[in-house]
């Protein structure tokens, strides 16, 4: 097996563990496709769901992998830049209701959600339970949800981790105990983590100087996806990933996520090494382009980026699943190994005729 395929094979064989379905492992042993329920999506978030926009945003980058992997998906979404799902939920249960009208039916709502405050998890979680959880569980197509979690910073704390994963696991407790039955979990900005140490790919992450995911971010993201709906099993993917890159794209600020390097390319820097595609960029009407918006940036080209760079990408996902996963089976050899120390119950004594019976030992 490769690293990848061996990788989704331990994916299965710890969520088998962990008392889901063991017949993926079997699919995974054998190389068989693993069933899916995913063909109609809808997302709701903000700019980190509109964004990239040379990718048609994230539901445009995950329907365009979901294609490359052999499944036909359809994306929609209800987006708002700088809303949270407590600003969406009118627009969204008014988006629902209209295509409900016109005959459509998601087997797939994606809401996306950050790391937040106390008091933002507090009022999602709360909107959760009232709003977003009765209307899904009114619609007859039953729809599964992914938690879709985003990155918070370029510069994260040493606790963003745990933070990140306090959070998540909350939203889901709340949307379990609210009824709903599929709660699928989408840790982007733990993938995001695990690239930190990579200095060439993860300030190629980044698309601009207020933290928006690049084009690269936005394959990431759809492969984060893909593997959390076991749309793919890892086969290939990273070279799939490649593909679908654009040949350049804009990025943040010299050192804004990493050390400034010597050689960096301005985003409307002209050059005789750069491909017509990349000079091309300059008559893209893509509505963030003028520099006015925001800091010019820098320009990455996909020839800049290490060899095989989409199996990095793909392993960023594998490696903290793993590690979640190495961290709940050690939680449950210990909660074994404690029951196992405890003393055992005093057992009660034999009564004979009413006395307790003793034993006397004579010298």
């Amino acid at each position: 097996m490769k690293d990848i395929e061996l990788a989704c094979f331990l994916q299965h064989f710890f969520e088998a563990g962990m008392g889901t379905d063991i017949g993926d492992v079997h699919a995974a042993a054998s190389g068989t496709s693993i069933p899916t329920r995913c063909g109609s999506l809808v997302f709701v978030g903000n700019s980190h769901t509109y964004q990239p926009k040379e990718l048609g945003g994230v539901p445009g980058a995950f329907a365009r992998l979901a294609a490359s992997c052999g499944h036909s998906v359809s994306a929609e979404s209800v987006t708002q830049g700088g809303a949270n799902l407590s600003d969406l939920w009118e627009e969204f249960e008014s988006y629902m209701q209209r295509r409900g009208t016109e005959g459509v039916a998601f087997d797939t709502v994606v809401l996306q959600v950050g790391k937040g405050s106390a008091e933002e998890r507090f009022i999602i979680g709360e909107v959760l339970r009232h709003r977003y959880c009765p209307l899904l569980l009114s619609l007859a197509s039953n729809p599964q949800v992914v938690l879709y979690q985003t990155w918070s910073t370029a510069w994260p704390e040493p606790t963003e981790g745990e933070e990140l994963t306090a959070t998540l696991e909350e939203y889901r407790s709340v949307m379990l105990a609210a009824g709903m039955t599929e709660v699928v979990l989408a840790r982007a900005g733990h993938a995001f983590l695990h690239l930190k140490a990579d200095n060439r790919i993860y300030p190629a992450l980044w698309k601009d100087d207020m933290g928006h995911g690049s084009a690269l971010a936005g394959v990431l993201v759809a492969a984060v996806l893909a593997l959390a709906l076991k749309l793919t099993k890892g086969e290939r993917l990273g070279r799939i990933l490649e593909a679908l890159l654009p040949s350049a794209w804009r990025t943040a600020s010299p050192g804004f996520a990493g050390a400034a390097e010597f050689g960096q390319k301005a985003w409307r820097e002209d050059g005789k090494g750069a491909p017509a595609a990349v000079m091309n960029l300059l008559n893209d009407p893509e509505e963030d382009l003028p520099i006015s918006k925001y800091p010019p940036g820098m320009r990455t080209e996909r020839r800049d980026l290490p060899f095989e760079f989409g199996c990095s990408i793909v392993m960023s996902w594998l490696r903290q699943q793993l590690d979640r996963w190495k961290s709940l089976w050690l939680l449950t050899c210990l909660e074994l190994v404690r029951e196992a120390m405890q003393p055992p119950l005093a057992q009660p004594q034999k009564h004979v005729g009413g006395k307790s019976a003793r034993r006397s030992w004579r010298s």
